[in-house]
């Protein structure tokens, strides 16, 4: 089965060859000659892009992708009932026993490596409670014995367009210039998002900027968001990346790249960050202006910044975001005569939304990272992350997914080819909410509850079909089946076979051999 990275390469290959036909109109037929692909295959990727955007486009996995086919529910509810039992058989007796059943019932017969996967695929809740270890193994509370810290070092995000002539301290108490990242609406003149950071610029940063320009706004006061129809960009690596080509055509949003000496849009936002260095960073301590053909005078004033920033990273933040909601956006525009956030609001644009935010999580650049859920949550990168629903998954691998801007929680995923939303986990040192104690153990209780029931189903079927009786009465009949044989080849009548046949305690089957006397 392919991964989901293999699935979106895939569809991004997939568009590329009907890309003529929806950014173009170029006629379907002549996409199917040059490419050597069949017109109704072409026809059926239009179809599916048109219906659910790049998604449409990668091959399904099947809804029955790894359990077993063609075998009769109880007839796998009796292989995992006999794999769970605590005299823990080898999978060649179970195979046995499972085919004399099915032989039994006119089932299918099942093969050694359809038992075999049966057996591996089983819960591993579901075997220590089973097989009978203790039990306070599974789902044991989620506590955690960490000591918050006061200094909890800061992810490392990254910028777009422009640098802060302003210097602020970092973690570590060193000055810094932070680095701004802005995403601004061409019709409204409204930022739709931003993002400040330390590093230099790359594709993960923009992501996580536009991640947050379509998301909707906790403040009231900031009401833009939706996905844009376009974006303009310049050929920065950062933009150029083949996941914003990715993320662009699953959003069904058009990327624009500027030519050299043709801004497009990008002289707004330009104009933006001139507005920002005249009214917010000048009349900030660390601040440095540019300073044209003198080197010399440059590197001094950005050495005398230096010594005097006191602000940090979150202090600078907030002063930026008082500024742009209560300032920016509320001021009538020089050249639309409108505030900003009055024109969007007045524009009647209805805003377009992903359908969940699974395809926001695509944003997030950051490799997915596989982690152990402990027994006290899932620790990364030095904090512990809590949540009730971890109870059930205790030394089980999960996928997690962050944004390296926001540690306070994060995204949580089960399974390996297909990434299924788990939880949101979150970190009390980080600023995350806290998780009571009563609904840890509640969780715990309720999948004790869900896999207890699991257990007692497949123990009915067990004793359904492989109950001691019957694996009694089989043994039996094997017995008699072998003592038939050598009484018909000594001669044995038919009442010697009847009576062996009453030793297996089972009624005779009519027997197709025609018994004759000697005479």
């Amino acid at each position: 089965m392919a991964s989901m990275e293999d699935q979106r390469l895939q569809a991004l290959q997939r568009f590329e060859i009907i890309r003529p036909h929806v950014e173009e109109g170029v006629c379907q037929t002549e996409i199917a000659r040059v490419s050597g692909i069949p017109l109704k295959t072409v026809q059926r990727w239009i179809r599916s892009y048109r219906g659910a955007g790049l998604s449409g486009l990668a091959r399904k996995v099947r809804s029955d992708a790894g359990q077993p086919r063609g075998l009769p529910q109880d007839l796998v509810l009796l292989v995992e009932g006999l794999a769970l039992q605590s005299l823990r058989r080898p999978l060649t007796s179970i195979h046995m026993l499972v085919s004399q059943v099915a032989q039994e019932h006119n089932w299918p017969l099942p093969s050694y490596a359809q038992v075999y996967r049966i057996v591996g695929q089983l819960p591993d809740d579901l075997v220590t409670l089973g097989r009978g270890a203790e039990r306070r193994r599974i789902g044991k509370p989620l506590i955690s014995c960490c000591v918050a810290r006061p200094d909890v070092p800061m992810p490392s995000g990254k910028p777009i367009t422009a640098s802060c002539a302003s210097s602020a301290r970092n973690e570590q108490g060193k000055a810094q210039m932070p680095l701004l990242t802005a995403i601004e609406d061409d019709y409204s003149r409204c930022l739709a998002g931003y993002r400040l950071s330390w590093s230099a610029p790359s594709a993960l940063q923009t992501a996580l900027t536009l991640r947050g320009a379509i998301r909707v706004k906790e403040d009231p006061c900031w009401p833009i968001h939706g996905v844009p129809e376009c974006l303009y960009t310049d050929h920065g690596s950062d933009f150029t990346s083949k996941h914003m080509e990715a993320v662009g055509v699953d959003l069904k949003m058009s990327l624009i790249f500027s030519q050299v000496g043709r801004p497009r849009g990008r002289g707004k936002v330009e104009r933006f960050f001139r507005t920002v260095r005249e009214e917010v960073l000048a009349r900030l301590p660390g601040y440095a202006p540019k300073v044209k053909d003198d080197l010399r005078r440059q590197r001094e004033l950005e050495a005398e910044a230096r010594d005097i920033a006191c602000l940090s990273l979150s202090e600078f933040e907030g002063i930026f975001r008082d500024w742009l909601l209560k300032t920016y956006h509320r001021r009538i525009h020089t050249e639309t005569n409108a505030a900003p956030s009055e024109r969007w609001l007045d524009s009647g644009v209805i805003p377009d939304l992903p359908e969940d935010d699974a395809q926001l999580d695509l944003l997030l650049l950051q490799p997915r990272r596989r982690c152990l859920v402990h027994q006290e949550g899932i620790t990364f990168k030095g904090a512990w992350y809590m949540h009730e629903l971890l109870a059930g998954h205790v030394k089980e691998a999960v996928i997690i997914r962050y944004d390296p801007m926001d540690l306070a929680s994060i995204r949580v995923y089960e399974g390996e080819k297909e990434e299924r939303f788990l939880c949101q986990a979150s970190c009390v040192e980080r600023g995350g909410p806290a998780v009571s104690l009563q609904a840890i153990q509640a969780s715990r209780t309720k999948r004790r509850q869900v896999v207890g029931n699991a257990l007692r189903e497949r123990k009915g079927v067990v004793a359904r079909y492989a109950s001691p009786e019957h694996r009694k009465m089989r043994a039996l009949s094997e017995g008699a089946a072998t003592l038939v044989p050598a009484h018909s080849d000594e001669g044995g009548s038919a009442d010697e076979a009847e009576n062996v046949s009453a030793l297996s305690g089972r009624p005779k089957k009519p027997s197709k051999i025609r018994w004759y006397d000697d005479e």
